[in-house]
C-alpha cells in the first residue's frame, strides 16, 4: 500500500483541547459546547484586550517622554545661547516648553481614554457580547493631534 493512501488520525478542536482521533471515531466532547449568553469565556479575548491596552498605555508613556524631550530641548538652546555669548536679541524659542507641555498632557488623556475604553470593553464581554463594538474616534483624534504638532515642531525648526 503506498504510503499516501493510507489514512492518518485527523485532530479535532474543540474549545482549547486538541484531541487527535482515529478514523470512523466519534467523540461527543470534540463537538464544539454551543454560545451560551452570558459572559464571554475564552481568556484569549481577555488577553488580546489587555494587550491592546498596554500598547495604549506605551503609546501614552512615549508621548511624554516626547513632550518632556521637547520641552527639554527649548532650554538646551537657551543655556547653549548662554555659553556661546549670542546677542540678546536673537531669536529664542518660546513655543518649546508650551509644545512639550502639551503632549505631555497629551500623553496623559490617552492613558486615561484607553484605560476608559478597556474598562468598557471588558464590561461589555462579561454582559456576553461577543465582540463589542469599538470606535475608531480615538485613534483617529489621536493622529490628527499628533499631525499637528508635527507641523508645529517643522514650523518651529523651520524659524531657529
Amino acid at each position: 500500500m503506498p504510503w499516501c493512501s493510507r489514512q492518518l488520525p485527523r485532530s479535532v478542536y474543540s474549545g482549547y483541547d486538541l484531541i487527535i482521533m482515529a478514523p470512523g471515531d466519534v467523540n461527543i466532547e470534540a463537538v464544539p459546547p454551543p454560545h451560551k449568553a452570558g459572559r464571554v469565556e475564552d481568556p484569549r479575548i481577555y488577553l488580546a484586550a489587555e494587550r491592546t491596552f498596554l500598547a495604549w498605555v506605551r503609546t501614552s508613556l512615549a508621548l511624554m517622554g516626547f513632550g518632556f524631550l521637547i520641552a527639554r530641548f527649548g532650554l538646551l538652546i537657551r543655556e547653549t545661547e548662554a555659553v556661546v555669548q549670542m546677542p540678546e536679541h536673537s531669536h529664542r524659542p518660546t513655543i518649546s516648553p508650551w509644545l512639550g507641555f502639551t503632549m505631555i498632557c497629551f500623553g496623559v488623556v490617552v492613558c486615561l481614554v484607553s484605560a476608559l475604553r478597556y474598562r468598557a470593553y471588558i464590561q461589555a464581554l462579561q454582559a456576553g457580547m461577543a465582540n463589542p463594538s469599538v470606535s475608531t474616534r480615538t485613534p483617529l483624534a489621536m493622529a490628527a493631534i499628533l499631525v499637528l504638532v508635527g507641523l508645529v515642531m517643522a514650523a518651529q525648526i523651520l524659524t531657529l
